[in-house]
C-alpha cells in the first residue's frame, strides 16, 4: 500500500465549508416551495411525502435498499455550520422504512461505535457496513452485517485495510472496498480489499495502478468489473480510471474519457456507466460521458436541461438515470431541479421539482426514488445561516 498526503489549503477549506453555509442559506431563493411538486411545463413524474423516522435526521448515513425497506444507520447530526468534522455529532442508531405501508421501525443497537461515512451494500440477506470516521479524532477499520430479517446484527472479521472513509460496491459475492482518506492523518489512499460474508473473510485486492484518491460515489459493479473512474484529493481531481475483474484479480486501465476529471457519480445501466456533472475544484460542470465495458469505449452524453453541479442525488431506474438537485459551484443557489436522462433514446426530459436539501439519501426501489435526511436552513442566527438535520424526506415517482 502506498499513500499520499494532501493538506487541505486554507482557500480549500473555506471552498467546502461554504457548500453547506451559503447554499442552505439560498434554498429559498433558488429552491422552489416547500410543498408539492412545482408544475414545470414539460416535466415528468410526481413527489408524495414520506412519514417522519423516528430517528434523528442525518448525513451522510450509512444505507441500503433491502427490496423491502430502507436501511439506514449511523451517521452525522449537524451541530452547526459548516455541517463538517467537528461540527457533526456521530450517531450509532438505526431505522428501516416500509414503503408499501409508509411506516418505520428501528432497527437493533449496532456492535460498532458511532460514525459518520460509512460504506454499505446490500447482499440480498444483510446489511454490510464498514468504516468511516468521527470529525477529524477518528478513522475505523471494522464493520458489522444486518439481517433485517431477524433483525439481528454480527460483527465482520477484521479487515486487511486501515481505518478510512472509503467506497464501495456489491459484486453479488463480495463486498469490494478501495481508497479513500484517513481522516485522522489526512493520507489519500490507492489499497483496496474484498470481503466474503459466506465465509467471514478479507482479501487484499492487487495495485489498481491508480494515484491515491477518494472516489466519492465513483464505483460501480458492472456484473462482472468493479469500475473506477476519476475521483482525486483535497487539491486534484483525476481524469484516469481502471477496471477490476474478482474472476482473475486482476485489474486493467480504461482508456481515455471524453470528459475532465473530477469527482462524480457513476451509474451503471446494465450497458454503460454514465458520469455526470461533478466538480474539479476549480470548476463545476454539466456534462458527462458513457463507458461501455464491453467495447472498452467512451461516448459522450448529449447536453441536458440542467446548469452545473455537485452532491447532486442519482439513481438509475431500469430505464433513465434520474438527476436531481446539487449545488453550483459559486454556491449562489440551491436547487431543487432534476432532469431524467433516456439511454434508448440519447435525450434528457424535465423532471418535477421539489424544494430540497443538503446530503439527503437517494436510492431506487424498483418503482420510486426514496430521498430522506439531509440538511436544510432554518433562518439566520448572527449574520450565519441557521441549519437543522431533518428525519423526512419524500418519494418520486417517474
Amino acid at each position: 500500500m502506498t499513500a499520499v498526503t494532501r493538506p487541505w489549503s486554507a482557500p480549500r477549506r473555506a471552498l467546502v465549508a461554504l457548500v453547506v453555509l451559503v447554499a442552505l442559506a439560498l434554498t429559498a431563493c433558488g429552491g422552489g416551495g416547500s410543498g408539492g411538486a412545482d408544475a414545470d411545463a414539460g416535466a415528468t413524474g410526481t413527489w408524495k411525502d414520506m412519514a417522519v423516522a423516528p430517528i434523528a435526521g442525518r448525513t451522510p448515513a450509512a444505507r441500503a435498499w433491502t427490496g423491502k425497506e430502507l436501511v439506514v444507520w449511523g451517521g452525522g447530526f449537524c451541530k452547526a455550520n459548516p455541517c463538517q468534522f467537528d461540527n457533526v455529532e456521530p450517531l450509532a442508531d438505526g431505522a428501516a422504512y416500509d414503503p408499501a405501508t409508509d411506516s418505520w421501525r428501528k432497527v437493533a443497537p449496532a456492535p460498532l461505535a458511532a460514525r459518520t461515512g460509512s460504506v454499505s451494500e446490500w447482499t440480498g440477506k444483510e446489511v454490510l457496513v464498514w468504516g468511516g470516521t468521527v470529525g477529524t479524532s477518528q478513522s475505523f477499520a471494522d464493520g458489522a452485517a444486518y439481517n433485517p430479517a431477524t433483525d439481528t446484527w454480527r460483527p465482520l472479521a477484521p479487515s486487511p485495510l486501515s481505518g478510512r472513509g472509503a467506497s464501495s460496491v456489491w459484486t453479488g459475492r463480495e463486498l469490494v472496498v478501495w481508497g479513500g482518506r484517513d481522516i485522522v492523518s489526512g493520507l489519500y489512499l490507492d489499497d483496496g480489499a474484498a470481503y466474503d460474508p459466506a465465509t467471514d473473510r478479507w482479501r487484499m485486492l492487487p495495485p489498481a495502478g491508480l494515484s491515491a484518491r477518494s472516489m466519492r460515489d465513483g464505483m460501480a459493479w458492472t456484473g462482472k468489473e468493479v469500475v473506477l473512474w476519476g475521483g482525486g484529493t483535497s487539491n486534484e481531481a483525476f481524469d484516469d480510471g481502471a477496471a477490476y475483474d474478482p474472476a482473475t484479480d486482476k485489474w486493467r486501465p480504461l482508456p481515455k474519457s471524453p470528459i475532465a476529471g473530477r469527482f462524480s457519480h457513476a451509474t451503471w445501466t446494465d450497458k454503460e456507466v454514465l458520469f455526470w456533472g461533478g466538480e474539479d475544484w476549480s470548476q463545476v460542470f454539466a456534462d458527462g460521458a458513457a463507458y461501455d465495458p464491453a467495447a472498452n469505449t467512451w461516448r459522450s452524453l448529449p447536453e441536458g436541461p440542467l446548469s452545473a453541479r455537485i452532491v447532486d442525488a442519482q439513481v438509475w431506474t431500469g430505464q433513465e438515470m434520474v438527476v436531481w438537485s446539487g449545488t453550483p459551484g459559486t454556491f449562489n443557489n440551491y436547487f431543487a431541479d432534476g432532469a431524467a436522462y433516456v439511454p434508448a433514446t440519447n435525450t434528457w426530459k424535465p423532471i418535477a421539482r421539489w424544494s430540497g436539501r443538503f446530503g439527503s439519501i437517494a436510492l431506487w426501489t424498483g418503482k420510486e426514488m426514496l430521498v430522506w435526511g439531509g440538511i436544510v436552513p432554518t433562518g439566520t442566527a448572527g449574520g450565519q445561516t441557521a441549519i437543522k438535520s431533518v428525519a423526512d424526506g419524500r418519494r418520486f415517482v417517474p
